[in-house]
């Protein structure tokens, strides 16, 4: 029986990299894998008796001590079960496994994006010095030089060609580098749920006959939302007429910005959502500026759903945009006036058809080939 350890910060079925790791042990152990998953955080159980949770402890004295304790940990014990034949596989922050699947980018140049969360270059300028002096900055960039320079890695997996440009920019590792995009759940995302989408027209009061644009994110600074509701406004003044139907956070700040821009009536609202899809289809486009996305699993979802889209180029998830065919890109998302006139575009285009070559390319990423993707690296080592 061949003997797998994980390493993650956390052991749950929600978030991103945490599904990830979660579905991934599991398909592991049900393919007959001993599975030892190190963590400090455990917030869902295992449910195979081959699939071993391990909690270790780690003290709360603040993320730079807490990031660089767990992967000195991590070394220790990935050192001790190399020995016992056991295949270590890294997915955060960690060092010294066979394999480390880096899902989230280099943090140099997310600092560097995510500057533009602030519209005044005073504002970019305060917030790069700020995270440059904090521990963190120093500490996750060390881990990062330990994790892709060591000569035990022997592969380090990349859901996007954006996350492996910025690893051959910033390090020089040793270890191949291989290209396994995220995958997706064609059938809840699929087409053949338009009522849904029709559901939520009516619930909102829209018309079939208007177009609208789509929106979903969990972050909307770093996601580029107050860059979208500036194009928005500037379609607004043009006199096109257009809805926007944007999910994931209905704050304070948000709700007052869209009154401030005269958005009333146009752009909605919705909060947190349980059934995104019914967002994506209740669009004729989705548009995504974010700032930094290491690899957008919303994108893929609204090309699922046969929805196109209008996506950043540091979205990751934005390679598989055919410009003019599948979708549009944006090379400045903090450009308002690019945004716009990317949205003008889709309000011209033929977006069925576009909607229709989207869930084409989608369709070569279903979720389930994913986690054979990762098994082949792993039996390879």
């Amino acid at each position: 029986m061949k003997k797998v350890a994980i390493f993650y910060k956390t052991f749950s079925t929600f978030g991103g990299q945490e599904k990830v790791v979660y579905n991934f042990s599991h398909f592991l152990a049900q393919k007959g894998y001993l599975v030892e998953v190190y963590a400090y955080k455990v917030k869902s159980p295992s449910k195979l008796p081959n699939l071993v949770v391990r909690k270790v402890f780690v003290p709360n004295l603040g993320r730079a001590f807490r990031n660089l304790f767990f992967s000195l940990l991590s070394y220790l014990i990935a050192k001790k079960l190399k020995e016992e034949g056991f295949i270590t596989l890294g997915f955060g922050k960690t060092f010294y496994q066979d394999i480390f699947r880096a899902g989230g980018g280099i943090h140099k140049y997310y600092i560097e994006r995510a500057k533009y969360k602030y519209e005044s270059s005073v504002g970019r300028a305060l917030y790069t010095l700020k995270k440059k002096f904090l521990p963190s900055y120093w500490v996750t960039s060390f881990i990062e030089k330990l994790t892709f320079e060591s000569p035990n890695l022997k592969a380090i997996i990349v859901p996007t060609n954006f996350v492996k440009d910025q690893i051959l920019t910033f390090y020089s590792p040793k270890a191949d580098l291989v290209l396994i995009r995220n995958g997706v759940n064609l059938l809840r995302f699929s087409p053949e749920k338009g009522y849904l989408g029709d559901k939520l027209r009516e619930e909102l009061g829209i018309s079939k006959s208007e177009f609208v644009f789509s929106y979903v994110s969990s972050n909307f600074e770093l996601k580029g939302f107050q860059y979208l509701l500036k194009a928005c406004q500037i379609l607004k003044e043009r006199g096109i007429n257009f809805k926007l139907i944007a999910a994931g956070d209905s704050s304070k700040r948000w709700m007052e910005e869209l009154k401030g821009r005269g958005l009333e009536g146009r752009v909605y609202l919705l909060g947190k959502v349980s059934n995104v899809e019914s967002v994506y289809l209740a669009s004729d486009f989705f548009v995504y500026p974010t700032l930094f996305d290491a690899s957008s699993n919303a994108v893929l979802e609204a090309m699922a759903c046969g929805i196109p889209v209008i996506a950043s180029k540091y979205s990751g998830t934005g390679e598989l945009i055919t410009e003019g065919v599948s979708g549009f890109l944006i090379s400045s998302p903090e450009n308002p006036e690019e945004i716009a006139l990317k949205m003008e575009l889709a309000l011209k285009s033929s977006f069925k058809e576009m909607g229709l070559a989207a869930r084409k390319e989608a369709e070569k990423y279903p979720e389930e080939k994913v986690f054979d993707e990762y098994e082949k690296v792993l039996r390879s080592i």
